[in-house]
């Protein structure tokens, strides 16, 4: 995300996905009953969304809805 970003409170950053063709970052969040094997399933999820955008030819949007798996 280009910008400012926004402190969200009780949430952990589980990790980073980063796009391979732009550079565009995207921070995971965990709320406390996640676990880190859904965290790598959001990150996958994420990447291949990143992926996609770049063939459709679209922007990235700020933020993306993360599906529960």
């Amino acid at each position: 995300m280009r910008g400012t970003a926004e402190v969200v409170p009780h949430e952990t950053s589980m990790g980073t996905v980063v796009c391979g063709k732009c550079g565009q970052r995207y921070s995971i969040s965990e709320l406390p009953s996640q676990d880190a094997e859904l965290s790598r399933k959001q990150a996958s999820f994420v990447a291949d969304k990143l992926v996609w955008d770049h063939i459709q030819e679209r922007k990235h949007q700020a933020t993306i809805e993360l599906p529960t798996l």
